[in-house]
């Protein structure tokens, strides 16, 4: 068995090769695809940023099976305050502050800033947080900001395409990746959720503190994704690189709180 500090650093590592995984397997992929298939920035946006939220799947997923369903609302808690402030550091940093005035902007950001509202009352009511009732409401949230969305911002149909050409070797090599990226994803959170649990019994760590740990971790995905992007578009005018990380960074924290800590909820029901 492993000692209170081995399970420390396993849980360190396995929480970084779940990013490693999901950044150059899950995420390199879906960016071939979209490239193949010659997606709307906006969409491209969105399904990084529920592929930037497959770490956060798993720790909370794998936690909550072991009981833990309080190290997985702190997760989730713990990413979407930070994949804010990445958001708003990486908008500083390429100068893009200016882009986020316009009104047409408005209902991402409030989704996002609404993802970290909700999680942060449920962590100060223990019931509420693990109720069905609470994974219901959780789910319909997330379907209304799928519809709000959809609604008031469409992917423009005139916008031009990351490609000239359709590569259908580009979107086969990527969806291979994602296969890849998607086993190992299941392997790794597999043992995550065992050595979370160590930690907590062997070392009396509260959750809270284990959920923070791998909200850390689990938000570089999202971190690497802003910064490459607005580094990708920093000689541009236009706020497309914007619009795409805002999409992103809603995307992302709405899955978190809609749709990953719903299923958590479950599962922690199941397991108990």
């Amino acid at each position: 068995m492993l000692g209170p500090y081995q399970n420390f650093v396993w849980l360190i590592l396995l929480g970084i090769g779940v990013v490693l995984i999901t950044r150059l397997l899950l995420i390199r992929g879906i960016e071939l695809t979209s490239e193949a298939w010659q997606m709307p920035r906006k969409v491209k946006g969105q399904i990084l940023g529920y592929a930037t939220s497959t770490p956060e799947l798993v720790g909370t997923v794998s936690t909550a099976a072991k009981g833990l369903i309080g190290a997985g609302l702190w997760n989730v808690t713990a990413s979407n305050i930070i994949n804010l402030v990445l958001f708003i550091s990486a908008v500083l940093y390429f100068g893009r502050s200016k882009d986020l005035t316009k009104r047409k902007f408005i209902d991402e950001m409030g989704f996002a800033l609404g993802a970290i509202v909700l999680p942060v009352i449920l962590v100060t009511r223990e019931q509420w947080a693990r109720s069905p009732w609470s994974a219901l409401i959780l789910f319909s949230f997330f379907v209304a900001y799928v519809i709000l969305d959809k609604k008031f911002n469409p992917p423009d149909p005139d916008e031009q395409k990351d490609t000239a050409s359709n590569d259908s070797s580009k979107g086969f090599r990527g969806i291979i990746l994602i296969l890849l990226g998607i086993a190992g994803i299941i392997v790794a959170g597999n043992y995550l959720g065992g050595v979370a649990e160590s930690i907590v019994k062997q070392m009396n760590v509260a959750e809270w503190a284990v959920g923070w740990i791998l909200g850390v971790i689990t938000s570089l995905p999202e971190l690497t994704s802003f910064y490459a992007v607005f580094s990708l578009a920093k000689e541009q005018e236009s706020d497309e690189s914007c619009q795409q990380n805002l999409d992103n960074l809603a995307a992302s924290n709405m899955s978190n709180l809609g749709l990953i800590y719903p299923i958590g909820i479950i599962v922690f029901l199941l397991a108990t």
